[in-house]
């Protein structure tokens, strides 16, 4: 792996800081959502998830395409303003009253629909604040600190609920919120986001053309398959599979909990190297091979004999999740039309989000017919065929990223 000699700019520093902020209160406000749909029943918890989750799958690509037209920077600010104002009434509608679970399944809704807009949108700010030879490291930074919201949030609105209350998480998610639009304000004052697409056609319109445009590219073709792949085969590993193995083998929360935390240290260490080192020369190749280990990871898994050799296997699938995570995002960036950043990554995202909503059931089904072993086999050995057919297509065998080369060594074409 070269060591590239270009870090992210300190505006992008700026932003990603109060990225991490927001995502972090974000997390605190959902726990505690959901936390209270929970008191309720599992029925209450199980809507507030799903009402947020339905208004991404079916808005997202509406929403790159609104960043494409009006620009990043004013969706983001509209989208935090409104997601400020949100949380900040239900804190004080926690305060006052114990609202219902209709109450909770409308925020929810809310949420989800704002999300949908401002995903894409800041999905595109790497593109607009970094140049080509840093946005591997810069999008490990992202990685990282988006990871570590996501597993500081929790125990954070546990302690928050238990010891101010459940309106402190909702306070919590309109802070983040807050921080967001100031440092939004600040890096506008410094820099330009400009709105690339026409505004002539309708949103409708732009949402076809992004779709041709990342279906029509090649390189941008293979990573949105290959991310939909990894999506439906190796992404459910952590969060389904290992629950529902370690409970067929009787193995407790303990090695439940023991193999989540291996993988996020086995997803950890490439995504440091990548932060210190920058990104392999073929990233490609780097991304596909990455599936393939995570996959091999998932089908060893089967014949793990106990709780030590399933956190073992558990590193491997982290680290493959790890290597591709971090080789096929900038692969992706670097390939994305100016033109259609956020449309680009909407189809990313929505490649991401609608195999788990067959992956999860389909798996739920299969668990109760057939062992967890049959299970651990077949998700592997479809992360693994991906990985290779991946291998064999022109898109990735040639990929390299800008800055991923060592000098004096000419990149071939990526396409």
């Amino acid at each position: 792996m070269a060591r590239s000699e270009h870090g992210p700019p300190r505006l992008y520093r700026v932003w990603l800081t109060g990225a991490g902020v927001t995502a972090l209160g974000t997390q605190i406000l959902v726990f505690g959502l959901v936390w209270h749909a929970a008191l309720i029943g599992p029925g209450a918890a199980a809507a507030v998830l799903t009402a947020q989750t339905v208004p991404r799958v079916l808005l997202t690509l509406h929403g790159g395409a609104l960043s494409d037209r009006v620009g990043a920077l004013p969706v983001m600010v509209a989208a935090n303003a409104v997601l400020c104002a949100l949380a900040a009434v239900g804190a004080l509608a926690m305060s006052a009253a114990d609202p219902g679970p209709g109450a909770m399944v409308a925020t929810a809704l809310a949420l989800g629909t704002v999300d949908a807009v401002n995903i894409p949108a800041s999905a595109s700010v790497p593109r607009l604040l970094v140049p080509s030879e840093a946005m591997g490291r810069a999008l490990a930074a992202r990685q990282i600190v988006l990871q570590g919201a996501v597993l500081c949030g929790p125990p954070m609105g546990g302690a928050a609920i238990t010891f101010l209350g459940l309106p402190a998480t909702y306070g919590a998610g309109a802070l983040g919120y807050l921080v967001m639009l100031a440092v939004l304000r600040l890096v506008g004052s410094r820099t330009r986001f400009p709105a690339s697409a026409d505004a002539g056609p309708g949103l409708n319109r732009q949402v076809g053309e992004g779709l041709s445009t990342v279906f029509g590219t090649p390189l941008l073709r293979a990573v949105v398959l290959l991310t939909g792949a990894f999506a439906m085969f190796a992404i459910p590993f952590s969060s389904l599979l290992v629950p529902v193995v370690s409970a067929a083998h009787g193995w407790g929360a303990a090695a439940t909990g023991a193999a989540a935390g291996a993988f996020g240290v086995g997803m950890a260490g490439p995504t440091a190297l990548v932060l210190w080192r920058g990104t392999a020369r073929r990233a490609g190749p780097a991304a596909a091979l990455g599936m393939v280990t995570a996959g091999a990871g998932v089908a060893l898994a089967a014949a793990a004999p106990g709780p030590a050799a399933f956190c073992l296997v558990s590193s491997l699938v982290g680290l493959g999740t790890g290597v591709f995570s971090t080789h096929v995002g900038p692969l992706f960036m670097a390939a994305c039309p100016s033109g259609a950043v956020g449309r680009a990554h909407a189809v990313l995202t929505l490649a991401q989000w609608l195999p788990l909503l067959v992956a999860n059931p389909v798996i739920g089904v299969l668990a109760r017919a057939y062992p967890v072993s049959v299970l651990l086999l077949l998700w592997g050995a479809g992360a693994s065929a991906a990985g290779a057919a991946a291998l064999g297509t022109r898109a990735f065998r040639t990929a390299v990223l800008p800055g991923g080369t060592r000098r004096g060594e000419q990149e071939p074409e990526a396409g």
